[in-house]
């Protein structure tokens, strides 16, 4: 809890220093943050969420690859590639969908090695480097492994364009 504490800190000290829009940048996106899972079953994980988002293809609809490790309070590690797709932008205010595809090195939870990781985020510019976000997520292993609990998770994060 303590920690979105520090995260609501940084949000109003990076909304004071005023709002522009996001410009394209060459190396794409740095994104950091923190979340809560298991949400339908007493929200009692958390985890480190770290992503590195590709400037987008224009060729291909302005998808972005991606990759995104994610680090668990129990010591899982997921690290996973996928696509990141913006599809509203009004102002400062975006919304986007993404979708990974990786491996969980403590699958026992979770019920296999190979999990899928499908989000929907809200992100909020704050500066032309600095943006917000909030995004729910579900991880789920598609029915590969004997058991297939899946879990949602809500996650908090800074983005910083390179």
């Amino acid at each position: 809890m303590r920690f979105f504490s520090y995260m609501s800190i940084l949000v109003g000290f990076f909304l004071a220093s005023g709002i522009q829009q996001a410009e394209a940048r060459p190396w794409g996106e740095m994104k950091l943050g923190g979340a809560i899972w298991n949400i339908m079953d007493g929200a009692d994980r958390n985890a480190l969420h770290g992503a590195y988002i590709l400037p987008p293809l224009s060729s291909l609809y302005s998808i972005q690859p991606s990759v995104l490790v994610i680090w668990a309070d129990e010591g899982q590690h997921y690290f996973a590639a996928g696509l990141h797709k913006t599809f509203y932008q009004q102002g400062a205010f975006s919304t986007a969908l993404a979708f990974h595809a990786g491996l969980v090195d403590s699958p026992e939870a979770l019920g296999d090695n190979v999990e899928f990781y499908s989000a929907l985020s809200a992100r909020y510019q704050l500066s032309a480097q600095w943006a917000t976000e909030i995004e729910i997520g579900h991880i789920s292993n598609g029915g590969l492994g004997e058991k297939n609990p899946g879990s949602e998770g809500v996650v908090l994060s800074l983005r910083y364009s390179l």
